[in-house]
Order: structure tokens, then C-alpha cells, then sequence
């Protein structure tokens, strides 16, 4: 296994998020994790990357207890790891290229021609070799994602972890951004963990799919067991009904109450 959490409780002050979470992600492949919103898909990636601390548990990443790091060895472990975050992150007073050659200067001491060669080869594996003078500013949201996977594949990570990498873009921005996270996986022999709550997307890409609903995996497997599965949890969120197991209303007082205490 690539990753593991062992029995790990978090909660956000007194809102628990997990309670007892076990959770395995194969090395190799792409691993998705599916869910409504607010139900812990991104702060497991939080917890993965270390910005997060669980109650109680661990955390395990390619053998290394990601709790007992101190800051210097949980930098070195990060080298290891890509994020393409849900909104990008790209800097926006600098060029496409000094996105992507950011991260090479700040962890590595390779020399300046040695960078330009990667930064290209990066961009031309997403299609953007071209573009490199353009500012953030400039970029389509479709070439904005792009460029933030060609930075997050950028040191040749163990492993990428995507947050919503589809929120955003029309479909074939969507149909693109499938096909290079495919592509760059097995090109480069990483491991991804891509969090997502489009259904389609996700199922396409996926080797394994976890379906997460209040904190806990409710269906996980192969895509075509996760599709195939009767559990009415899930098949709400694979369906997008609106009725079901998961409430619209967020817990709250008696509404009859609510309204008229301020008359009495």
C-alpha cells in the first residue's frame, strides 16, 4: 500500500469529520474518492500531505508515519508528492513557465539550462509548450488546469493527489484533463488519489473508488462494483437524486420555534 490511515478521528473544533477512519490506497493507478460536498473527500488530502493532524491514528505514506515527521523531514517527504489544487494556485505575477519552474528551483539545484529543458518537456506532455510566455491572467480555465498538472508533475512525484480537477470546465476541458491524468500516471509511474464529485469523470479514470457519505466509505472497489452497488447512500450521490439517505436540510432546531421566539 501506498497509503494508509489507521483508525484516525478529526473533527474541525466540535465537528467530527472521521471517527476510526481505516482506509488503504494501492500503490500504482489512480484512486478515486467520491462523495457529496462537506463529507471529508479533501481534508483527506490535507491529512495525506501533512497540512492536517488527526486526533488519534496515523497516517502512512509509502512507509513513512507522516505524524512523526518534523518540519524538515515533512518538506523532504512533500518533495515526493504533486498537488493540483481545486483553483489552481498558479502565481499569478509570473509566467507559465516560472510556474512550473518554481518548484524545480526551490528543491533542487539543478542548473538554469537543465530547468528550461524539464519546464518544456512538462509543458509539451500537456499540450502547452507554446503558451509558456503567457501570464495566468491569459489562460482559459481549461489551460489554467493544465498548466497547474504540468507544476504538480513538475519534480516526478511518487505521487499526485488532485482536489477537484474537473470543477469548472466544459467538457471538453473535462475530456482533456481525464486523458492527461491517465496518460501522465502510467507515463511516469505514479500513484494518483483524485478527489472528485463528478460521477462520470471520476468512474472513467479510475483503477479503484472509494464513495465516501458523513465521514465514512460506504462503497468502495472496482468502478464498475462502486456503479453496480443497491446501497441507497450511494446510489443517491451516483444517481444525483435529490431525495434520500443524505439530508438537505443541515440539523436544526424546530423551525415552528425558530421562527416565532422572537415574538414571545
Amino acid at each position: 500500500m501506498l497509503v494508509a490511515l489507521n483508525s484516525v478521528d478529526f473533527a474541525y473544533a466540535e465537528t467530527p469529520v472521521y471517527e476510526s477512519l481505516d482506509l488503504n490506497i494501492p500503490r500504482g493507478g489512480i484512486t478515486v474518492i467520491m462523495g457529496p460536498s462537506g463529507c471529508g473527500k479533501s481534508t483527506l488530502l490535507s491529512l495525506i500531505g501533512g497540512r492536517l493532524q488527526p486526533r488519534c491514528g496515523n497516517v502512512v505514506v509509502d512507509d513513512v508515519d507522516v505524524q512523526s515527521l518534523d518540519k524538515r523531514g515533512l518538506y523532504h517527504l512533500r518533495r515526493r508528492m504533486g498537488m493540483l489544487f481545486q483553483f489552481n494556485a498558479l502565481l499569478s505575477e509570473l509566467s507559465v513557465f516560472e510556474n512550473i519552474a518554481f518548484p524545480i528551483r526551490e528543491h533542487t539545484d539543478l542548473p538554469a539550462e537543465l530547468i528550461d529543458h524539464l519546464v518544456k518537456m512538462k509543458l509539451e506532455m500537456v499540450g502547452l509548450r507554446g503558451a509558456s510566455r503567457l501570464m495566468p491572467s491569459e489562460l482559459s480555465g481549461g489551460m489554467a488546469r493544465r498548466v497547474a498538472l504540468a507544476r504538480a508533475v513538475a519534480l516526478d512525484p511518487v505521487l499526485v493527489m488532485y482536489d477537484e480537477p474537473f470543477t469548472g470546465l466544459d467538457p471538453i476541458s473535462k475530456g482533456v484533463i481525464v486523458q492527461l491524468i491517465r496518460e501522465l500516471n502510467d507515463a511516469l509511474g505514479m500513484s494518483s488519489i483524485v478527489v472528485t464529485q463528478d460521477v462520470a469523470e471520476g468512474l472513467s479514470i479510475a483503477d479503484y473508488v472509494f464513495v465516501f457519505a458523513a465521514g465514512e466509505v460506504i462503497v468502495e472497489g472496482t468502478p464498475e462494483a462502486v456503479n453496480a452497488s443497491s446501497r441507497p447512500d450511494a446510489r443517491q450521490f451516483l444517481d444525483g437524486l435529490p431525495d434520500g439517505p443524505v439530508a438537505y436540510h443541515y440539523p436544526a432546531s424546530d423551525y415552528q420555534v425558530d421562527l416565532f421566539q422572537g415574538e414571545n
